[in-house]
């Protein structure tokens, strides 16, 4: 094997020069043949498969059950509180948690009962985390009651203390409601997504049926619809 260099607008060219006795072309013969076999399984894969895959549901299940779980332990909290109701996050968190698990459980796309199961679930995920984004929205915009005694001449400490006390209670409701807030809003996009590939995965798969059944088989048919005698043929009067 020999090499030869040259130089062009300030580039150097290697050119290797292979003998054909060195038989170098099995690896590219391997290569081809892999190349074939990705193709070949590539286009084993139905197009409904290929449509919910696009929608990453194992990845953005995984992030719904991460999301439930937090809002889950959110709620419990909120119950242990008076200042928001704990049942909302809770609800949201388990639903949430049970829409990633299907989506999780369908990855594969391969089965229709599972796309039509994680469709379902997202519908009322996203319908419930948009019903809590209004509701963290209105409790975020609500002010907590101050049950401090200021008193009426002098310093207090008492009154300072309890002042410190409140304002600290507050900052931590009002993060755990924002974060809550955040957290229904990621998971109207997450759920929203997965359910508009799931919608193109069943379309696709009702319209698979119908062609075939057959009910679509004229548009693919190669047999004309006149034929030579039906042109030449006269006009009937």
């Amino acid at each position: 094997m020999s090499s030869a260099m040259s130089t062009a607008n300030g580039l150097m060219v290697v050119t290797k020069i292979v003998p054909l006795e060195d038989q170098c072309d099995i690896p590219m013969k391997n290569v081809i043949s892999e190349s074939k076999t990705l193709a070949m399984q590539y286009e084993k894969v139905p197009e409904m498969t290929r449509l919910f895959q696009k929608s990453h549901p194992m990845q953005l299940g995984i992030v719904q059950i991460f999301l439930g779980m937090m809002a889950v332990v959110i709620g419990v909290l909120g119950l242990l509180s008076s200042e928001f109701l704990g049942e909302v996050p809770l609800c949201l968190g388990i639903f949430v948690m049970i829409s990633g698990s299907i989506s999780a459980a369908a990855n594969k796309g391969k089965h229709f009962c599972l796309i039509k199961g994680t469709l379902a679930m997202n519908i009322i995920s996203s319908l419930l985390a948009l019903a809590a984004i209004g509701y963290f929205c209105w409790e975020l915009a609500k002010q907590l009651q101050d049950e401090c005694i200021k008193p009426e001449s002098g310093y207090n400490s008492e009154y300072w203390n309890c002042e410190a006390s409140v304002n600290g209670y507050k900052n931590v409701v009002n993060g755990m409601k924002g974060l809550l807030l955040v957290m229904a809003v990621f998971e109207f996009c997450v759920s929203t997504t997965i359910s508009v590939f799931s919608v193109k995965a069943i379309r696709q798969h009702s319209f698979d049926q119908l062609v075939g059944d057959g009910s679509f088989a004229g548009l693919n048919s190669t047999v004309p619809l006149l034929t030579e005698e039906d042109l030449t043929a006269p006009a009937s009067p």
